[in-house]
């Protein structure tokens, strides 16, 4: 294992990669806030007569703003959308340094065309998707 030098306290601690069930648990834990979200709105607004004719009429807003969330999120201060603070892991470079808009756009970008990249992280030391070694990132446990 690496070392890490927290920005926040400028203490030196040990990295440690997150594991494929982590990084899967807050990937579904996104998907789930953007359910609740769309059926809130939906339920609220009353736009369409069911909830599946309301996401094929709107499902391109939905994915922009779904863009802009994990790009904003992976790039801002926490580097970590919700459902990654839930599970305490937070995306990096690999200089261990905080994940910057540009990271986190090629990230956003690689990941939806590399999506099969997933399966790698099984199989290497830093647990990175194929995705994630392109961009030169990592997910770490907080």
């Amino acid at each position: 294992m690496d070392e890490i030098l927290d920005e926040k306290t400028y203490e030196t601690r040990k990295v440690e990669y997150a594991p494929f069930s982590l990084r899967t648990a807050a990937v579904l834990m996104d998907v789930l806030i953007f359910v609740a979200l769309t059926y809130g709105l939906f339920y609220v607004l009353k736009l369409s007569p069911t909830y599946l004719i309301f996401l094929e009429v709107y499902w391109w807003k939905i994915a922009i703003v779904m863009a802009v969330y994990f790009i904003y999120f992976d790039g801002s201060e926490s580097n970590a959308t919700l459902g990654k603070q839930m599970m305490n892991i937070r995306l990096l470079n690999e200089a261990q340094r905080d994940a910057d808009f540009t990271d986190s756009v090629k990230h956003f970008i690689l990941s939806l065309l590399l999506f099969f990249g997933y399966i790698f992280l099984l199989s290497n030391e830093k647990r990175q998707t194929l995705a994630d070694k392109i961009c030169k990132v990592i997910v770490v446990k907080v």
